[in-house]
């Protein structure tokens, strides 16, 4: 862990000096180490280390989830919540579809696999899309809008991953089952944001007997966004990304009244949380470099078919974004008093915010080793995953400043 943090450390510095975005730039950074295995010895017990779904749920999606709640601008939030929700309620919804339907017709997958494949990959990574706007600056409503709904779409898609598995391993059909995921989705998504709202009522209570020491609040706080995923996610089964939100939204709030101990622990918060993201950030990325290359070594031996098969879903998941990103951009536009979303922000939202990191990777590994036609899946998802990454994140900044207009 040691040589993974110092390498990301001296990666930092040397990216930074080029201006390249960071997170991409680990990425590139853990494929050349795997592909430099038999000439680099030294790195071999690193190349040892890799990441499981639970690894990455438990340990890495609180520490980047939480931050990000607290320091999302609520004005903001609340001006553009209705985009926010479209985006990552109905807009996920039809991106599975859109996806599922494409990716059904096109390649061997069943149409229940197409659309389980829809619903894992039509979420937007909050590990990737939090991460990479913050390094580039993005600023007011357009970050704002990124970041929730890179926050609230991904329990959508977790929901639905959930439900569709569960009704190709069920025997129920039609209504019932219909009506028994539409019960689990409202249980699920009101449930995990119970959880996180009673975890961050208990952190406050708690707060006010340290407010003269900022390091028992920083330690509380770490707590609290631990303890919001752990119980929604293993002890409820409901939504710990959801959870996680909550508690960092209320937590803010609740501390609000309290000025004066606020304006002392703020300071202590904001670093050590950035030093969590960071550390967060740079195993992530590094990692989904160094499994980057197995996927890159399939590709070598893979017959040509196989290669249209991840053209196409690359091809239908930027179809789908499209679809979502304009459509509901542009029914906001005219259903709402709202300030207008200009089309200069809908194309940073549709190529910016499109990108996809570790929760779809999660969410495909989670699948049985017996799930028919897993391989396929597997490889279609780390498809998307490297293209977005190594070509939306490398040249979303260009875009940025080519057509963003003056922030406000």
């Amino acid at each position: 862990m040691l040589e993974l943090l110092l390498l990301a450390s001296l990666s930092a510095v040397a990216l930074r000096r080029i201006r390249f975005p960071y997170t991409i730039g680990l990425v590139i950074v853990g494929i050349v180490l795997a592909v430099a295995d038999k000439n680099l010895g030294f790195l071999e017990p690193m190349q040892r280390i890799r990441l499981t779904p639970e690894i990455v749920l438990y340990l890495f999606i609180p520490t980047l989830v939480f931050p990000a709640a607290v320091r999302i601008d609520l004005p903001l939030l609340k001006q553009n919540v209705y985009l926010i929700l479209l985006l990552a309620l109905p807009g996920l919804v039809v991106s599975t579809l859109i996806v599922g339907g494409i990716v059904g017709a096109m390649t061997p997958l069943a149409w229940s696999t197409a659309m389980l494949f829809g619903a894992l990959i039509s979420a937007t990574d909050p590990v990737a899309v939090v991460a990479l706007f913050e390094e580039l600056k993005v600023s007011g409503r357009l970050s704002v809008v990124v970041e929730g709904e890179s926050l609230f779409n991904d329990a959508t898609a977790m929901v639905l991953f959930a439900g569709i598995l569960s009704a190709i391993n069920s025997d129920t059909q039609g209504p019932v089952l219909l009506a028994r995921g539409a019960a689990s989705f409202v249980w699920v998504s009101l449930g995990g944001f119970g959880v996180g709202a009673v975890a961050a009522a208990a952190y406050a209570a708690l707060v006010r007997f340290a407010e003269d020491d900022p390091l028992i609040e920083i330690a509380l706080s770490m707590v609290l966004a631990y303890t919001a995923f752990v119980v929604a996610d293993h002890y409820f089964g409901v939504s710990g990304i959801l959870a996680v939100v909550a508690a960092g939204l209320v937590a803010r709030r609740l501390r609000s009244g309290h000025f004066e101990s606020a304006r002392k622990a703020q300071p202590y918060l904001r670093h050590y949380w950035s030093y969590a993201e960071f550390v967060a950030n740079s195993f992530i990325f590094l990692f989904l470099g160094i499994g980057g290359d197995t996927f890159l070594n399939r590709m070598r031996d893979a017959s040509l078919m196989d290669m249209r098969y991840i053209v196409y879903a690359v091809g239908a998941v930027i179809v789908a974004r499209l679809v979502i990103v304009y459509g509901f951009a542009g029914v906001f536009n005219r259903c709402t008093g709202a300030e207008r979303i200009d089309w200069r922000n809908q194309t940073i939202i549709f190529w910016g915010g499109g990108m996809r990191g570790a929760l779809p990777l999660v969410m495909v590994l989670s699948l049985p080793a017996s799930f028919a036609q897993r391989q396929l899946v597997l490889d279609m998802t780390a498809g998307v995953v490297l293209f977005t990454l190594l070509v939306a994140g490398t040249t979303v900044g260009r875009l940025l400043r080519s057509v963003r207009s003056p922030a406000r």
